[in-house]
């Protein structure tokens, strides 16, 4: 009786928790929803025979903060049913979409994760990680919450060996953002023995998508590709990648000590901490897959999840929500709980949210995100050196059967 008694009060806080964020995330941010706004309009403007890449069809308001359409062509036939409706409309429609796109990705974390859905712990840690990803994304329109469900899918058929259903979902997943393919090199771990073979598949199955769609969109395709160096200019809060970092801090050293550092000093400088980072995680992920653990593939891609925003010179803040699984992984797993107590803690922390307003951001908690992936990150490294996480073979039988 009073474990059925502490299942409903569970369900009842997991059912306000989420009428709370929906309320917050919807109804009250009238503003919300720019990045749909910028896909809506963007393919309005490709109906109607336009250039969808010319911020000259966009609302002053996106057009003159910097906003811009930066997808594939293809993914214009992806937003025309939304601008097929009128604006007000067309957000409501995609909000419900994204909502249960994100019941459906939590529901995916909670089975990988063995954690209950409506666990009080779990639903703040969804609310609150990284500076609140998932709240980020929703409020924003972006597709992240796409992308990691199709990321996600790929991981459940990773540990359940089917590794060809891995590689589609993670080409999918990048065919908005190019950024997830790198996690097509986890496929290198891969218990067959042929994970080249699916790394190579997948890569030119990525390419046989660009090159259809330069096929039947030539100019479109390639201004889609002249895009991309346009999108390294964020910082801060809103990018808070290795990159970004060097040269903010770089700033302001500048503004406090009238030091220069040089671009090409500072580009070093994050590659100094991107092979810092990628080697010690390339020799951690080959441990892993030398070890035969039945887990190992599920670690090797943990790891190289929480490696991203350490190495990549780009990586938004919504993006963290890839870290989320990850992180709640090591902090509730940690062989030493002092350690993995507090990264849960600070991984909650609210720097940048609805609760805290921009001017209180400064230098440290504009990448506050990045430093608690970095405390994951070596937490990873220590358990995996100590062997905490790994686990016995005749487990995985165990558990498959």
């Amino acid at each position: 009786m009073l474990q059925l008694h502490s299942k409903w009060w569970h369900l009842l806080f997991a059912a306000l928790c989420a009428a709370w964020f929906v309320q917050k995330a919807v109804w009250s941010n009238t503003g919300n929803q720019w990045d749909f706004r910028v896909y809506y309009h963007s393919t309005q403007a490709w109906r109607a025979g336009l250039d969808p890449y010319d911020t000259s069809s966009l609302p002053a308001d996106l057009r003159e903060t910097g906003f811009k359409f930066n997808y594939p062509p293809y993914s214009l036939a992806l937003f025309t049913p939304f601008a097929s409706l009128p604006l007000p409309r067309a957000r409501l429609a995609y909000i419900a979409v994204k909502l249960a796109a994100l019941a459906w990705l939590i529901r995916i974390w909670s089975r990988l994760l063995g954690t209950s859905v409506v666990d009080p712990a779990w639903v703040l840690f969804l609310a609150f990680a990284y500076s609140s990803a998932i709240f980020i994304d929703v409020v924003s329109g972006s597709v992240t919450t796409f992308e990691q469900c199709l990321v996600w899918l790929g991981v459940a058929a990773l540990v359940a060996d089917r590794y060809w259903l891995f590689v589609a979902a993670i080409v999918l997943a990048s065919s908005f953002r190019l950024t997830p393919l790198v996690l097509l090199a986890v496929c290198l771990a891969a218990r067959d023995g042929r994970g080249v073979r699916y790394l190579a598949g997948g890569l030119a199955a990525f390419a046989a998508i660009f090159a259809l769609s330069y096929a039947l969109a030539p100019r479109l395709t390639i201004e889609f590709f002249q895009s991309i160096p346009k999108n390294y200019g964020e910082s801060g809060r809103l990018n808070p990648a290795s990159l970004p970092l060097v040269t903010d801090a770089a700033s302001l050293l500048e503004r406090t000590s009238h030091v220069v550092v040089p671009q090409a000093l500072q580009l070093i400088a994050y590659l100094a901490i991107a092979v810092a980072v990628a080697v010690p995680t390339w020799m951690a992920a080959a441990r892993i897959a030398r070890s035969g653990a039945a887990n190992g593939l599920e670690l090797v891609f943990y790891l190289a999840a929480i490696v991203q925003p350490l190495v990549l010179p780009r990586f938004k803040n919504y993006s963290y929500m890839l870290l989320i699984a990850p992180t709640w992984f090591i902090a509730t797993r940690s062989t030493h709980l002092r350690s993995a107590l507090p990264l849960l803690l600070l991984a909650c922390l609210p720097v940048y949210s609805w609760i805290t307003s921009a001017d209180k951001i400064t230098l440290v908690a504009n990448y506050s995100q990045w430093l608690i992936a970095a405390g994951a990150w070596a937490l990873y490294l220590y358990e995996i050196h100590a062997g905490g996480l790994l686990a016995r073979a005749e487990h995985r039988a165990v558990v498959s059967a």
